[in-house]
């Protein structure tokens, strides 16, 4: 467990599968994640975790309030490369969440483990253009614009552009 003030980063349990599963069930929060819903179920849910574990290239964390360990959201970290020094990172928060802190300070647990333990020396990132809040948030982590990639992410029945940012560890 990497424990900070308001919020721990810790491995996902099984009472978390039910937390996860809505999650990805959120089509707003996919959205926002720049995914699809998918509706899967418990399994599902099991299935993406395992795919996780398994593949050394990628983890994820639930964010749990550090004062009761219930989760809040997960970071997840994919295409993890160790000789490179870089990877790919993700973060959801359930609305309810969000602006508490919880966001900023896993964007900081996360960056201080993938540097400590990895040796990674930057994280990568990209955010729907229209998604403020995020988009702070990863300002406020130390995140920077490095592009756009125009009209990108198709939904409602448009192309949406996304930030790519990215931030030295």
């Amino acid at each position: 467990m990497i424990t900070g003030v308001v919020a721990c980063l810790r491995a996902p349990r099984e009472a978390d599968e039910a937390l996860l599963s809505d999650m990805r069930h959120d089509v707003d929060l996919q959205r926002m994640l720049l995914a699809r819903a998918r509706p899967s179920g418990a399994a599902g849910v099991r299935e993406w975790l395992d795919r996780r574990r398994l593949d050394s290239s990628s983890m994820l964390f639930v964010i749990a309030d550090a004062q009761s360990n219930e989760g809040v959201g997960f970071v997840q970290v994919t295409d993890m490369d160790t000789v490179s020094g870089h990877a790919r990172l993700g973060l959801a928060l359930l609305a309810p969440h969000r602006g508490r802190g919880f966001g900023r300070e896993a964007l900081d647990l996360a960056a201080r483990y993938l540097r400590e333990v990895f040796s990674l020396r930057k994280a990568v990132l990209e955010v729907q253009a229209g998604n403020a809040g995020a988009i702070s948030t990863y300002h406020a982590a130390g995140y920077t614009d490095v592009g756009i990639h125009a009209d990108h992410f198709y939904f409602d029945g448009a192309f949406h552009d996304v930030i790519v940012m990215e931030k030295r560890l």
